[in-house]
């Protein structure tokens, strides 16, 4: 049986460091859908324009499509609706250039008509210089009124109390 790691992000994290030249981050043209299998229709890329909100998607997996856009033509982070799993998975793509580094976050999204928790990763790609031009995203969710653990295999085993004499 297969060891895989359980979360998207990290298995993503895992990818793009694997194409990172030392402290460089990867190119966007190193980028191959294959390499991330069927995590791909979880994640996103965005070619960074100079004003951050004139950006373009230049992809958005199946997994994150928002079901009131129209097919990708590569909107705008400006057209990305607040409150989407979307808007989410991109709204903090200014902390990764600034600092050009890999970030993680999490949260609570309205999905498919019902609150659903998040966790996403945005990436930074630089094609030239060093330069951050580009990020590759990934995002996942499950409903927030999922049962995925029962309260029993969360509760700690007690001692037996000694009977009071």
């Amino acid at each position: 049986m297969e060891n895989r790691e359980p979360r998207l992000i990290m298995r993503v994290l895992a990818v793009w460091q694997s194409l990172c030249h030392g402290s460089t981050p990867p190119r966007r043209s190193q980028v191959d859908p294959i390499l991330f299998g069927a995590d791909w229709s979880h994640c996103l890329l965005i070619d960074i324009d100079p004003k951050l909100e004139r950006s373009r998607l230049s992809y958005v997996g199946d997994k994150l499509r928002d079901p009131s856009w129209p097919p990708l033509e590569r909107q705008t982070l400006a057209d990305c609706k607040d409150g989407t799993l979307l808007y989410a998975a991109q709204s903090y793509a200014a902390r990764v250039i600034a600092k050009g580094v890999p970030i993680s976050t999490g949260g609570v999204v309205p999905h498919d008509g019902e609150p659903s928790l998040y966790r996403s990763i945005l990436l930074p790609l630089a094609e030239a210089n060093g330069q951050i031009d580009g990020l590759l995203g990934a995002a996942n969710v499950i409903s927030a009124m999922e049962k995925v653990h029962s309260f029993q295999e969360h509760l700690i085993a007690r001692p037996a109390l000694i009977p009071a004499e």
